[in-house]
Formats: C-alpha cells, structure tokens, sequence
C-alpha cells in the first residue's frame, strides 16, 4: 500500500512539474527583420542538426507565435502560453529553453547555431542522450 501511495504521489509531482518534448528556441523582435531571416535561414541550413537535438524553433513577432522548425503540438503550447515571458525588442534575441522548462541561455543578435548546439549538447539531459546512444 505504502509502495503504491508512493508511486501516485511521485507520478503527481511529475506532472505538476512538467516536462517539454522537445528543447525550444525561440526568436523574438518587434518586427521580421533581415537579421531574423538570416538567423533563420542559418538554423534550416542546419536541419538535420536541429532535429538531432530534437530542437524546435520558433518565432515571436508582434505577438504572434509561428512554428518554423520541428515543432510539435506540445511545444507550441508551451510557447504559446508563456509568450508573455519572451520580450520583443526591436533587435534580435534567442530563448533557449531545456526540456526542464526552464531558461538556459538568452542571445543577443544573430548566433552561430554551432554555439547553440555546443550550449545545448552541454545539458545534462542531452548528455544523458549521447551516452544512451553511443551504448
């Protein structure tokens, strides 16, 4: 009985906390700009990387959320409701956010996606995943 009260107890804290299913990022400004675009055209040139790290982008400008890149429904809720959290300035910035929900990085101007990569390949829970596939 003490093992199942347990076991409802831990899978509740679980859930209240939550998890997202993919790693975000997510390009804010107040308008797309050509710095936007190129940030953009950088990450798709990158595709294939983006999607090993299972990484979703996405933009927020004027206010409005678009999925751009290996998104999915969650994280796309996740994005939408806590777009309030992302500020829109007239130049460009990247939320970096974990699978843990929480803010990793923010960057200012166009990023090379090898850094963002090199950012995220060094999260644990990335780790977790280059050592369960190298096995």
């Amino acid at each position: 009985m003490k093992f199942f009260v347990a076991f409802i107890l831990f899978n509740f804290m679980m859930s209240s906390q939550g998890f997202n299913d993919k790693r975000i990022l997510v390009l804010t400004a107040k308008e797309m700009t050509s710095e936007v675009t190129e940030q953009l055209d950088r990450l798709q040139k990158n595709s294939l990387e983006v999607q090993k790290r299972r990484l979703a982008v996405f933009t927020l400008i004027n206010g409005k959320v678009k999925a751009i890149i290996n998104s999915s429904d969650k994280s796309l809720e996740f994005v939408t409701k806590n777009k309030d959290n992302f500020t829109e300035t007239s130049t460009l910035t990247l939320y970096l956010i974990g699978l843990d929900q929480g803010l990793k990085n923010t960057f200012k101007g166009l990023e090379n996606p090898q850094q963002i990569f090199k950012q995220i390949d060094n999260m644990p829970m990335r780790q977790a995943e280059i050592r369960r596939n190298r096995e």
